[in-house]
């Protein structure tokens, strides 16, 4: 007997009409539909007229659950894998699926679409030609600066996803530990209170909504050197007077010491001193 597929479906981060037509397809025509919340997905599927069956499949069950609906499948019934939102298996626990279909031989198949990471990047204005994701961070503060330190000198934009209740102290934490590197934060996409911010006081953030935290490459050019307040303070006002802006000036003094353009703004307005 022929066995079935297994379909990676991504769907929305959050508007509902963020889905395309393969995928809607491939969810009306499966015998089942693989899902973290089964409330969740059914919201999305009654949207778009779809009535199919659920199976849950979330980390708490997965040693139970997988097993069964290999079995399914080898026996040619074909599933649908979906997340809360996004692409499946993406810091996401459909992974163990996927990896139990590959060693049972049975196919799958991609259907993408929306990814949070993706669409942050695309709207942060941050270089993007090289990306580290880290998903979750650790949730102990002693973990993350193991883990900050391990990522200072990387040369990739940096990509991580945070709670409402954790990301003002994560943030305070990452921007000691990763100097030198823009930040852009998104906060609810494609949702009703969709709010972006580019180097945010932590404290600003609201303790609500989903969050993606991007940190561009070190923020270092070829020569950049230390500089003094005094020193950076008449760079940008050389900038200034040359007819740059000053959050460009700001951007381009923050280059050439080797540092944030958050860390350029407290030094310029005497907030901090030159950290080396």
């Amino acid at each position: 007997m022929e066995s079935g597929t297994l379909y990676v479906v991504a769907t929305p981060v959050g508007n509902l009409g963020d889905i395309t037509l393969r995928a809607l397809d491939v969810l009306g025509s499966v015998g089942a539909i693989v899902c973290e919340d089964t409330r969740h997905t059914r919201k999305l599927l009654a949207r778009h007229g779809i009535n199919a069956r659920l199976e849950s499949h979330f980390a708490g069950n997965e040693e139970r659950k997988i097993p069964l609906l290999v079995e399914s499948l080898l026996n040619g019934t074909s599933l649908a894998l979906v997340s809360d939102a996004g692409t499946p298996a993406v810091s996401d626990p459909g992974f163990l699926l996927v990896r139990a279909c590959r060693e049972a031989g049975i196919p799958v198949v991609p259907v993408p679409g929306p990814s949070a990471m993706t669409a942050a990047l695309s709207v942060s204005g941050l270089p993007s030609s090289s990306v580290k994701f880290l998903g979750f961070p650790p949730r102990k503060a002693s973990a993350r600066e193991s883990l900050f330190g391990s990522l200072s000198g990387d040369p990739s934009a940096l990509v991580f996803y945070e709670s409402p209740l954790r990301v003002r102290s994560f943030l305070s934490q990452a921007r000691l530990a990763l100097k030198g590197r823009e930040i852009f934060v998104a906060r609810e996409m494609t949702k009703v209170f969709e709010t972006f911010y580019r180097d945010p006081e932590p404290e600003t953030l609201p303790e609500k909504g989903e969050y993606v935290i991007v940190f561009g490459p070190p923020n270092v050019e070829e020569g950049a050197k230390e500089m003094e307040p005094e020193e950076l303070a008449s760079e940008v006002t050389s900038l200034v007077l040359a007819g740059m802006t000053h959050q460009e000036a700001l951007r381009r003094a923050a280059r050439k010491a080797g540092i944030s353009r958050r860390e350029a703004y407290d030094i310029v307005k005497g907030k901090g001193a030159r950290r080396g």
